[in-house]
């Protein structure tokens, strides 16, 4: 009994302190567009090409337990990580581990903290579910509603928790690398569970083929020619067919596969304390003992210093100038700063690859080219609180006006760099809207690194988001593609966008000049 009040004491602390967070607050933002693209019908699940389901509870429940494992399996674990990092970067961890506390206790604890979270979220849906139930004027079943949620994303959700536990105690992927691993091993996630000829349960982690599955048999009951795939989207249907969907049908089977899939990812988190170092110092880097080693020697072997009496010449107020370039230069070092030769490899092989392919190839690369340097573009703006320099920096004469405008160009320099390729190829071809969609692309991705670096103070948000945008831009969705891929690309909008958060994060940050 003891055991499972330390492990509800510490789960519960977890979660009232998340619960007040800035994250938190995301989180609720991202269940409410979801809620809001469901009941628009934005998100739709159909047979293809154009068979799908009358709106009823079933449908309803369906339709957001689908969308609850993809967006907030997806995206619910950046939201919850950061919980263990948090215990390592402020010496809570050891502490803690002095205690009694056990590494799979602990890591149970975290594990209940993350999928409590992701449940409330959940259940905000249920709320949505049942407002989109009622305002759509159809009959309401509550267990055809509710039940997708409980049985589908729920067990999605206990994985999706633990994934997140396990990221933070690799130190490897605990940063913003782990971030981009889980970004492409979550798609790859879904291919097994759709390619696989017979249904795998423990494959179907986020009920994609077991909903697809269903829904494919309710539409051939109408409609026999309707052997298409299928698919879910974000789309409207010009003209759609109906056809009555009554639920899926909870086989006992089906409902221990789910009840497995939830309890494995509870033992998840518990089997990853094999990796869990319990915060010990001894498993430091070894450039970090090094370093340590240096300086206890230096100073060991140092010679006392006489005191000396030094007279500082005052700098005359004439000699007192700013030097742009000097901030520039320096910021797209910092930038820069910790990249090995491979990665510099890399991006000119894709500016390479940029100039020699067609037009189509040109484009991906450019979107992969930027993507490529989305962990240094995240650092924009919070650099300063991370490595708790702020106070420094936001000391010095006029920050805003001198510090801000060199990040700011900086990264407008390695995003151009990065590009250069498409950017050449689209001057030799004449190709004047793909050069100004190029340069558009290029004021924007700074100036949305910057202005959510400025205003939420972790690299977390932006990697998230832009990360996410990419991928849609590579959807050809044309109200998100601000490079110009598609022909309908509005990327005039989101340059006089991208001036708008330059001035949003001055304001933010001339306001934390005053308040940090």
């Amino acid at each position: 009994m003891k055991t499972y009040r330390v492990i509800y004491h510490m789960a519960r602390a977890d979660f009232l302190e998340r619960t007040r967070r800035y994250s938190f607050l995301i989180m609720i933002g991202l269940v409410m567009w979801i809620g809001y693209a469901a009941a628009t019908g934005k998100m739709i699940m159909r047979i293809y090409p154009d068979y799908t389901g009358e709106l009823n509870s079933a449908w309803i429940g369906t339709l957001m337990a689908l969308t609850v494992s993809f967006f907030l399996g997806w995206f619910g674990f950046y939201l919850v990580k950061g919980s263990v990092a948090r215990d390592y970067e402020t010496g809570v961890g050891q502490i803690m581990a002095t205690t009694p506390l056990t590494r799979p206790l602990y890591l149970l604890g975290k594990w209940l903290s993350n999928f409590a979270l992701l449940g409330v979220m959940i259940l905000l849906l249920m709320a949505v579910a049942i407002l989109m139930n009622l305002f759509n004027n159809t009959p309401l079943n509550l267990w055809a509603l509710l039940s997708p949620l409980l049985i589908i994303a729920l067990p999605c959700m206990a994985v999706t928790a633990s994934i997140a536990v396990l990221f933070e105690i690799i130190s490897w992927l605990r940063g913003g690398l782990g971030n981009i691993v889980y970004f492409i091993a979550f798609l790859m996630l879904i291919i097994p569970s759709i390619e696989t000829p017979n249904y795998l349960p423990l494959l179907d982690i986020l009920g994609f083929r077991l909903i697809g599955d269903n829904v494919a048999n309710a539409a051939r009951a109408i409609y026999p020619e309707s052997t298409g795939a299928f698919t879910f989207t974000i789309t409207t249907l010009s003209t759609p067919k109906f056809f009555p969907f009554t639920g899926i049908e909870w086989k006992p089977a089906v409902v221990i596969w789910r009840i497995v899939i939830l309890f494995l990812g509870m033992s998840t988190a518990v089997i990853s304390s094999i990796f869990f170092d319990r915060f010990s110092p001894s498993h430091t880097s070894l450039e970090k003992k090094k370093t340590k080693r240096t300086n206890h020697k230096q100073i060991a072997f140092s010679e006392p210093i006489a005191n000396i009496d030094i007279h500082l010449t005052p700098l005359p107020a004439s000699r007192i100038r700013f030097r742009f370039d000097v901030i520039l230069l320096n910021e797209l070092k910092l930038l820069m700063k910790g990249q090995r030769w491979w990665w510099y490899m890399a991006a000119i092989g894709l500016v390479i690859a940029q100039f020699v392919n067609t037009l189509n190839v040109t484009y991906i690369l450019l979107i992969i080219s930027w993507l490529w340097i989305t962990l240094l573009l995240s650092k924009l703006g919070s650099r300063e609180i991370h490595h708790n320099t702020h106070q420094i920096v936001f000391s010095t004469p006029h920050p805003v006006v001198t510090q801000l405008p060199a990040i700011w160009f900086s990264a407008f320099t390695l995003t151009a760099l990065t590009g250069s390729g498409a950017l050449v190829k689209f001057i030799m071809m004449g190709n004047l809207q793909s050069i100004l969609a190029w340069l558009g692309g290029a004021i924007f991705i700074p100036s949305l690194a910057l202005f959510l670096g400025v205003l939420t103070g972790t690299n977390k948000l932006f990697e998230i988001v832009y990360v996410l945008w990419m991928y849609l831009i590579l959807q050809k969705i044309p109200s998100l593609d601000f490079v110009g891929l598609t022909i309908d690309s509005p990327w005039k909008m989101y340059l006089c966008i991208a001036f708008a958060l330059m001035l949003a994060s001055a304001m933010i940050r001339q306001t934390q000049l005053k308040t940090k």
